[in-house]
């Protein structure tokens, strides 16, 4: 049989280190002496109210002073926290029914309880210099420790410690991890020991537990004096499913190289630190030592506090620095895919994240072969708060360029609408919006702890305008209605131009859509559109268009009479192309259709008055709404329709008749006639002459008129 020597480490106070004396269990031949396991505890004050605990202040800021806050987003919420320990009392106020059912030596028979038994012994006869309180159990110690009760799982604790550990990890108001799944494993009686065999059996049941790709952390807040092969064993089993493995160092100041859990490989081992961010002198130490957590006066959950049932207790130990770091690592398991994560994984997380150097050590020159622990303290710090941010406008887009903490994501949020970008490099672009549009800026640090909104502004997409799209030039007479979508992104102050090419007629608009107008009819355009702002001119889209209608008639027309015919001419019409003339006589006959301007009408009976209408029509079939008349009398020859300023013409050098009545001349206008001539003003005019033939033998009475035009 082995001979193990035993530590009686509970409720030391001060720096007093516990003695380690050797028990030998020859008088019980029949019984494996067994290594036996303690609470790493140091309890310093009784119980306490539920403020916050000084520990959860520390681990979310990288320097002092404390803050009075703890910040956090993650609780552990769908990840099991194995505490190996005492039990929980589940019905705690703290733990709000997140306690699962787990296991408990009690529940094994009553004959391994009774092999058991002698090997831990009862509660009421401790080893000095512990010493028994009835009233500090809420159950007889040994009908609670050693009667076997197979529907124990692990709820109520009749000791505390385990309840205290829980509450670190899980507590609503004292926890690290908010809303994590707490599973009670009683491997400890109500004296807070235990031995390997129970130790192991609770062990081997988290492993039946366990489900493949489950987020798991087991918490052993225990110690054992030696190293223990078969609990080192089951703990590396433990983590070759994927179970992360917590251990408090020990509280002897001594190196914890010695011991089991807390030199298990792959264990992350964790030491005291105080508020003042000081090695607790009694914390175990050295290479096998992972890092820090606050473990001295800690408040948490407790089980019960003689007859004034206080329900928090404040305690000191590495039993308590261990369950700060287990509940960072469901916090951190919570957003992680567990079928990949490993225990090197989270311990790498864990190492990114602390805060390094600030723990002033107590063990000033350790051994050289145990070293110095490492000075890391557990940290869940909040991202900074970012410094000399600058914001760049451009076209669509907002830019962003920070100083911060390296490595840590930013998020950059546009709002309205929402779009983000993520970056770990101090700068951040969100394209596609919409230039003019103010947007508020934020920017938020995020990790694996909490967000923080660091960074609010408003800030302006600036640039010339885009393309528009989607234009149109719709026809119309004379004109296009000319209309587009306004280039995505673009925002207001943007003046539009549309343009009609040939002739370059445009026309202006601030929204979308404006109309050409001066165009001919039946002529091809093309339509160019482009925006303007103050920072430039977008590129121009086109587009094709033809204005079509009905047509216009000539302003005007004229006659020349002549010996039985007629001479029509009229002025053009310029708001249509490919325009066809058509001339109507009063009968009904067509007795002209031409694309120029003039035609003469022959056969006709001099003196006799005749009467055209003159109409238009275009190539596609349009015809003008309505028309030109105009009468004359054949009989009448123009000789001349120009006469000079100031010049003196002969009447008959300008018309004569075939008739031979006698003829009078008459003018309307700025010239005069005098003596048979027309005297024309020394301005530039038109004046029109009217001649009229009295009846003769042959010809009727008959009159014209001339326009003669003075130059």
């Amino acid at each position: 049989m082995r001979r193990i020597a035993v530590l009686l480490a509970l409720l030391c106070s001060g720096t007093a280190v516990c003695a380690a004396p050797v028990v030998v269990h020859a008088d019980a031949p029949h019984v494996v002496i067994e290594n036996i396991a303690h609470t790493q505890v140091i309890q310093t004050t009784g119980p306490a109210s539920s403020a916050l605990s000084w520990g959860l202040d520390r681990i979310d800021q990288s320097d002092l002073p404390l803050s009075s806050s703890y910040t956090y987003t993650a609780t552990g919420a769908g990840v099991k926290a194995y505490i190996v320990d005492s039990g929980i009392k589940a019905d705690h106020v703290e733990f709000a029914g997140r306690v699962a059912s787990g296991w408990s030596y009690r529940s094994a028979s009553q004959s391994t309880l009774d092999t058991w038994r002698v090997s831990l012994g009862s509660c009421k006869t401790p080893t000095p210099p512990d010493t028994y309180v009835a009233s500090d159990h809420p159950f007889d110690v040994d009908v609670f420790d050693y009667t076997s009760t197979p529907s124990d799982v692990g709820s109520p604790d009749n000791e505390g410690h385990g309840t205290h550990v829980a509450g670190i990890i899980g507590g609503t108001t004292t926890g690290v991890a908010k809303g994590v799944t707490l599973v009670p494993v009683r491997v400890l009686n109500s004296c807070g020991s235990g031995i390997s065999s129970m130790v192991l059996a609770g062990l081997d049941w988290i492993l039946t537990d366990h489900k493949p790709s489950e987020p798991a952390v087991v918490n052993m807040s225990i110690g054992f004096n030696t190293r223990d092969a078969d609990i080192d064993a089951k703990i590396t089993a433990l983590m070759a499913e994927g179970i992360v493995v917590v251990a408090a160092a020990g509280n002897s100041g001594t190196s914890a190289c010695n011991t089991t859990p807390a030199a298990t490989p792959g264990t992350i081992s964790v030491g005291a630190s105080t508020r003042t961010d000081t090695e607790a002198s009694w914390s175990n130490y050295g290479t096998c030592v992972d890092m820090y957590a606050p473990g001295l006066s800690i408040t948490s959950a407790w089980h019960y506090q003689g007859s004034t049932a206080n329900p928090y207790s404040t305690i000191s130990g590495t039993s308590m620095a261990a369950p700060h770091v287990t509940g960072a690592v469901a916090r951190y398991l919570q957003g992680v895919v567990t079928t990949t994560t490993t225990a090197t994984e989270t311990w790498s997380w864990l190492d990114t994240n602390m805060t390094k150097d600030k723990i002033a050590r107590s063990h000033v020159s350790p051994p050289a072969r145990e070293g110095f622990t490492p000075n890391k303290l557990l940290a869940m710090t909040s991202p900074d708060d970012l410094g000399a941010v600058t914001i760049a406008a451009d076209t669509r887009q907002l830019s962003a360029t920070w100083t911060s903490e390296a490595g840590l994501p930013y998020v950059m949020t546009t709002s309205p609408g929402g779009a983000t970008c993520t970056s770990t490099t101090f700068t951040c672009s969100i394209s596609g919006l919409t230039n003019g549009q103010a947007y508020t800026v934020s920017i938020s640090g995020t990790n694996s702890f909490s967000t923080r909104r660091v960074f609010t502004t408003n800030a302006t997409p600036v640039g010339r305008p885009v393309p528009v799209t989607g234009l149109t030039a719709t026809a119309q007479s004379q004109s296009l209605a000319v209309a587009w979508t306004q280039g995505e992104g673009d925002g207001t102050g943007i003046t539009y131009t549309a343009t009609a090419t040939p002739g370059d007629r445009t026309c202006t608009s601030s929204t979308t859509s404006c109309s050409i107008t001066g165009l001919t009819n039946g002529t091809e355009y093309t339509i160019s559109v482009v925006g303007v702002n103050t920072l430039g001119t977008a590129q121009a889209v086109t587009a094709k268009g033809t204005p079509d209608g009905k047509p216009e008639i000539p302003t005007f027309a004229a006659s020349l009479s002549r010996s039985k015919s007629i001479s029509l001419s009229w002025s053009a019409v310029t708001t249509s192309a490919n325009i066809t003339y058509v001339v109507t006589s009063n009968t009904g006959d067509v007795v002209c259709r031409t694309t120029q301007t003039s035609c003469v009408v022959d056969g006709l009976t001099n003196g006799v008055t005749y009467s055209f209408t003159i109409t238009t029509s275009t190539a596609n079939g349009q015809v003008a709404a309505t028309s030109l008349a105009l009468s004359a009398r054949p009989g009448f020859t123009v000789l001349k329709t120009t006469v000079a300023k100031k010049s003196s013409t002969l009447l008959s050098r300008l018309l004569t008749s075939v008739a031979p009545g006698k003829k009078t001349w008459k003018e309307a206008g700025l010239c005069r006639i005098s003596r048979g001539r027309l005297v024309a003003p020394n301005t530039q005019t038109k004046c029109v002459v009217r001649l009229t033939v009295a009846k003769s033998s042959k010809f009727p009475a008959m009159s014209t008129r001339v326009t003669i035009s003075v130059k």
